[in-house]
């Protein structure tokens, strides 16, 4: 069954892309599985602390 996800790029600083790539190594998922899970984690302790985005600091890479 093909997937009907929209897919997308991204570019990560070589520090970031190592840290996923390790990770994930480490879980032994795939680095798209990982960023995922990471996202959905990050979208539940919002959820549970009740935070939005508008009052949440930007996270911007520098």
């Amino acid at each position: 069954m093909p997937r009907t996800d929209p897919q997308m790029k991204i570019r990560l600083p070589p520090d970031l892309h190592a840290y996923v790539k390790r990770r994930a190594q480490q879980e032994r998922r795939s680095m798209n599985s990982e960023i995922v899970l990471l996202i959905l984690r990050e979208m539940e302790k919002e959820k549970a602390s009740g935070a939005s985005l508008a009052t949440t600091p930007d996270a911007s890479y520098q």
